[in-house]
């Protein structure tokens, strides 16, 4: 009740007073392109969005992407970050940066070895210190991670987002899952990712000690997509998709796309502005990626 994203506070947004911004901070341009999309991605299905509820998980206090919109959802529903899930019915399941917000471990290469680190908790503060012993949650990925890797070689484990999944994945719903994130592969994560991917970020700078003001600032870390695709490909999901944020707006609302783009709007207008912030490569485009996939029970 005390972490950051339990707090009553604003956290998102592009003014000082927020820590980062998402998509959804652009919520009139993001909703429009997550109808149209969510369309485009159920229309194998024939079956109409006023068929399905809108589910958004992880929604930020009073900021939920549909909330106060005119939809083509049957209903709109937010969970918080602290909300129990409860899911059930025909349903679109979506998350924007829900995953990476989830607690993770960190394993480091320190003499031949790999070791835990750890949080102590001191009278005057706390610090990291690195242990031999493993934790039970993180054994199992001992297997997984190099044999030998170089000295200092920093592996965060975003261990938490698969009970996280697991309990979306199996609650009685039919429908659409569509998770926003960024991430990487496993073996991103064990080649490519030396000085490991946690980061810390308050009033939208990237802070250097992770551990500075505990609960007052973001903690994050990427997430691992092989995980995610794991668990919905064991759960008898199918359609699964991983792509760019650029390449799921391109190809799942090109009605949107080619209207931004149309003479009416200028260079310099909002929507083409919020659009080229959403799918530029070297702005949001390829920063984030997109993991959509249907529940079995909806495949005709």
């Amino acid at each position: 009740k005390e972490g950051y994203y339990a707090r009553q506070r604003k956290r998102v947004g592009r003014d000082r007073s927020t820590d980062f911004f998402t998509a959804s901070s652009f919520s009139d341009l993001f909703a429009i392109i997550l109808q149209e999309a969510t369309e485009t991605l159920l229309a194998a299905t024939g079956r109409p969005l006023s068929e399905f509820n809108w589910v958004e998980i992880g929604a930020e206090p009073d900021a939920a992407l549909m909330a106060g919109k005119k939809t083509p959802f049957k209903t709109c529903q937010a969970i918080r970050y602290s909300d129990n899930i409860e899911i059930s019915g025909d349903c679109i399941v979506f998350s924007n940066e829900l995953f990476d917000a989830q607690p993770f471990h960190t394993l480091l290469y320190i003499e031949g070895h790999w070791q835990e680190r750890c949080v102590q908790l001191l009278d005057d503060g706390i610090q990291f210190i690195n242990r031999r012993q493993i934790s039970p949650e993180l054994t199992p990925y001992l297997d997984r991670v190099p044999q030998v890797a170089p000295e200092g070689y920093t592996i965060d484990i975003p261990t938490r987002t698969i009970p996280l999944l697991e309990q979306i994945a199996t609650q009685p719903w039919n429908g659409l899952f569509i998770a926003f994130d960024y991430g990487k592969t496993w073996q991103a994560l064990c080649y490519d990712t030396p000085q490991g991917t946690a980061r810390a970020y308050r009033n939208h700078q990237q802070i250097p000690n992770i551990l500075e003001d505990a609960g007052q600032q973001d903690l994050t870390c990427h997430i691992c997509w092989d995980f995610l695709e794991n668990i919905l490909n064991q759960q008898n999901f199918q359609q699964l998709i991983l792509e760019s944020q650029e390449s799921f707006v391109i190809r799942r609302a090109p009605k949107l796309l080619a209207d931004s783009l149309s003479p009416r709007f200028d260079a310099l207008s909002k929507q083409r502005s919020q659009l080229k912030q959403l799918i530029h490569p070297s702005l949001m485009g390829q920063k984030f990626q997109v993991l959509s996939a249907l529940k079995p029970q909806l495949i005709p």
